[in-house]
């Protein structure tokens, strides 16, 4: 099951942000084809500007994303990009194309992570599995990172050892330890009070979650100050 906490916040933020999406998508509705074809560059400026834009539109410009990923002729790199921004919308309708883009992109480790990622955005359980397997690419840091993004949105009370095992392998990276530290408590504010403190006492008493105890309490000092660690 989705992370209900984590998905009611995120659509909060979209509920906040409508009003403005709305005006920039009247504002600008008339360039969104050519923003959507700017995202394969040339350069990384004009990358940057179409995808703030169309990032900026919210929910509003996801029937033209939807209509461009339908395109077989859209550029590769576009597609990757749109994948990304429908996941952000939290439109519904992106669910089936993109759960059909994952599936025909199962051999391209990079593309099928893009796509998870945003299936994890919309609360899709589907790629649960192969997030699971992707949290032990050796070989990429990305898809390790966006595995634990996606756990983070995800993630089960039973995926919390293999978490562990994962923050142990990249305590050099910041991004994924943090990520992890992230997943932990959000999978741990969803369950009963006696699973949550068994689970924390289990990381407060292995020499080997040292690391991760204190990027979790940097979290919990970072949202709600010293003394103030009650987050369930």
């Amino acid at each position: 099951m989705p992370n209900r906490r984590v998905m009611e916040a995120a659509a909060k933020v979209r509920r906040n942000a409508r009003p403005k999406a709305k005006r920039i998508y009247h504002k600008h509705r008339r360039e969104i084809r050519s923003a959507i074809r700017r995202l394969s560059g040339p350069t990384q400026e004009e990358h940057d500007w179409a995808f703030d834009l169309l990032s900026s539109m919210g929910e509003f410009v996801a029937p033209e994303l939807l209509e461009a990923l339908a395109d077989s002729t859209l550029d590769p790199i576009v597609a990757d990009e749109v994948v990304s921004l429908l996941g952000a919308t939290g439109d519904e309708r992106a669910r089936k194309p993109l759960w059909e883009f994952f599936q025909d992109n199962l051999d391209d480790p990079e593309r099928a992570s893009t796509a998870a990622l945003s299936l994890a955005g919309l609360g899709d359980d589907r790629v649960l599995p192969y997030l699971r397997e992707a949290l032990d690419a050796a070989a990429d840091d990305e898809l390790v990172a966006n595995a634990v993004a996606s756990m983070i949105m995800l993630g089960e009370q039973e995926d919390i050892p293999h978490l562990r095992q994962v923050h142990r392998r990249h305590r050099a990276n910041r991004e994924i330890r943090m990520g992890i530290a992230n997943a932990v408590l959000t999978i741990v504010g969803e369950a009963d009070q006696r699973s949550f403190n068994r689970t924390m006492d289990k990381i407060q008493g292995s020499f080997a979650d040292r690391d991760l105890w204190d990027d979790i309490w940097h979290i919990l000092d970072s949202e709600f100050g010293e003394g103030h660690h009650t987050v369930h």
